[in-house]
């Protein structure tokens, strides 16, 4: 009777462990808890670029980007078997997936902003912080819990005192409003803007870090006096003015970017930027394979195009010798750049309608494909037997403009130590990898069913947007309305279409826009329809209405580029609506599809 209820006893106290678990609410529970609150640790940019990038929420529901896959590996997600019993025990048809392992291959993918400290620290608080979600293994893209906890750096054990529940609406708080300058004698009220993404995001997080609470003073040193410790190593480096990047020039090269501090190159005798080969990771102190080049510096910001090839493990160093003494006889100064990961942080696109996906890589400077083949499509040969993949310079040619092919089934399988659910295989093309570059997968030797297309390499994002969606980030981080902006698509048969999900009297409409030089549109979408959803998760068959593309009404006011046609429906606006185009009057093909609606 004694050891029952020592075991009851016992029970007791795990559940207890696990019900105690605090769930964070908004931003203010986030600033009210002590976790990651410092450099180097990571969890808050975690947390940031997971709500920035990857989660939307529907209906107070986690769902997953639509081309992410946490058993695939992307950004470095793993299984995690949950050995400390920290989290709620899952069945047999769930399972935990863990991200923020910095050591990881896959974690090269994520922003600079979150492997920073990571790349120039050498202390155990660079990578304790892991964010942990809970799916159903047949429904991978909804998740059911997540969370953020740390190591216990003494146990070497996730910490239960440092493990927190996220609620979706704190997600929701993360957002992205957009800074434009608008022309106000423009009365359409539509405006094309340029951004940098991976700027804005940074700039973003920067705010979201202050907002929170978080503090980099006790991660900050001078090189100078460190040097006089004959170290070539910070124990912790956060200097925020260092930026070093390496983007493709339009022969396959590597550009270098640059922006240091005026202080430091002050105090510097000698300034150099090393773009090295690694052939592991960027592990701080690790010693590179290869320095393929290196650059004297005189200014404190510029771009050099080099003669280095964009393949991944390319990584920027910045050397500083603070005197000739230094420079003759001593270690440098040294800061580490983000390294490249080949595919320029860009996880694989689905294929629609298969468990398959696409991805665009680089290596030696040339522009290379990769397909996922989930171990269960077992015939995909003979399904893909006609299938191809067309390489292009623009996303703008026609998909019969390719500048080179290769059909599926003839792409080489490679060794996979990144997941055990898919088979890797890839061609190297041709084709030197360059801004713009993009590859689609096509069905068959048609040139109408495109399944699947990359995003176009490392460009900067066009934006046309409404001049009320502008707007300087507040302290409050107001949510971000992913609906406001138009997505774009286009195919053999048509230019650029442009569908937006908006809101006039509390319900829930649509704009289309149609490029001027689009001129037969109206006889190509002849049966082409707008379907109206409650939910991003109905069927294409479930919509709640819907109107021919043909019946929109266009406006008086478009702008230089686009005509554009609006219905309002009887649909109230409300978190989770969605808006998609589909092609005829069967549900089989939708040419593109609204992120599902967010309100302030």
């Amino acid at each position: 009777m004694d050891a029952t209820r020592l075991c009851f006893l016992l029970f007791c106290l795990f559940l207890t462990s696990v019900s105690s678990l605090r769930k964070l609410n908004n931003i203010q529970d986030l600033k009210n808890i002590t976790y990651a609150k410092s450099a180097p640790r990571h969890g808050l940019q975690l947390l940031f670029w997971f709500a920035q990038k990857v989660v939307n929420v529907d209906q107070n529901i986690l769902i997953l980007d639509s081309n992410f896959d946490p058993s695939r590996g992307d950004f470095g997600f793993h299984h995690y078997g949950n050995r400390e019993d920290i989290l709620p025990s899952l069945s047999s048809w769930q399972s935990y997936y863990s991200v923020g392992n910095l050591k990881s291959s896959g974690a090269n993918a994520l922003p600079a902003y979150v492997r920073k400290y990571y790349r120039n620290t050498n202390v155990p608080e660079r990578n304790m912080d892991r964010l942990i979600i809970s799916v159903k293994l047949n429904k991978p893209n909804k998740i059911l819990s997540m969370f953020i906890t740390a190591y216990d750096l003494q146990k070497n054990d996730f910490n239960p005192a440092d493990t927190y529940e996220i609620d979706p609406a704190l997600l929701l708080q993360i957002g992205e409003p957009y800074n434009c300058t608008v022309d106000k004698s423009n009365i359409s009220g539509i405006y094309t803007i340029s951004r940098n993404i991976k700027d804005t995001e940074y700039d973003r997080c920067l705010q979201f870090l202050t907002e929170t609470g978080y503090s980099s003073a006790d991660c900050k040193h001078s090189h100078i006096s460190q040097r006089k410790k004959r170290s070539p190593y910070l124990q912790c480096n956060a200097y925020e003015g260092i930026k070093l990047e390496i983007k493709a020039t339009t022969e396959g090269f590597s550009k270098l970017l640059w922006e240091v501090p005026a202080t430091m190159m002050e105090n510097s005798k000698y300034v150099y930027i090393e773009i090295c080969q690694n052939t592991r990771s960027s592990e701080t102190n690790e010693v590179h394979t290869q320095v393929r080049s290196k650059l004297n510096i005189y200014e404190l910001s510029g771009a050099i195009d080099t003669s280095v090839s964009m393949t991944a493990g390319l990584q920027p160093r910045l050397r500083l010798y603070p005197s000739l003494f230094d420079f003759q006889f001593t270690n440098p100064y040294i800061w580490y750049g983000p390294e490249f990961d080949g595919a320029n942080g860009v996880i694989p696109i689905k294929v629609e309608g298969f468990d398959a996906s696409l991805q665009l890589y680089a290596e030696d400077g040339k522009a290379c494909a990769r397909l996922y083949i989930k171990k269960t499509f077992s015939n995909w040969q003979s399904v893909f037997y006609y299938s191809w993949v067309g390489f292009y310079k623009s996303s703008q040619d026609k998909n019969d403009d390719y500048s080179t092919y290769q059909y599926a089934n003839r792409f080489t399988k490679i060794d996979n130590y990144i997941t055990h659910n898919y088979d890797i295989y890839q061609y190297n093309s041709s084709l030197a990898i360059a801004p713009g570059v993009q590859i689609r997968f096509l069905l068959d030797k048609k040139y109408g069913k495109v399944l699947a297309q990359t995003t176009p390499w490392e460009g900067v994002e066009a934006m046309t947007i409404l001049s009320s969606d502008c707007g300087t980030p507040g302290q409050s981080l107001q949510p971000k309305i992913s609906s406001n902006v138009p997505v774009y698509f286009y195919g053999p048969e048509y230019n650029d279409v442009g569908l937006q999900l908006y809101t006039e009297d509390g319900k829930a409409c649509a704009r289309l826009y149609i490029k001027k030089t689009f001129t037969d549109w109206k006889d190509t979408f002849y049966y082409s329809w707008v379907g109206f959803y409650t939910s991003s998760q109905d069927k294409h068959a479930d919509y709640y209405t819907y109107n021919y593309a043909v019946k929109f009404e266009k406006m008086e006011t478009g702008n230089e580029n686009y005509d554009i046609y609006q219905y309002k429906s009887k649909l109230a606006i409300a978190p989770g609506v969605q808006i998609r185009l589909l092609k005829d009057k069967s549900t089989d093909y939708v040419f593109v599809t609204t992120g599902p609606w967010k309100n302030d």
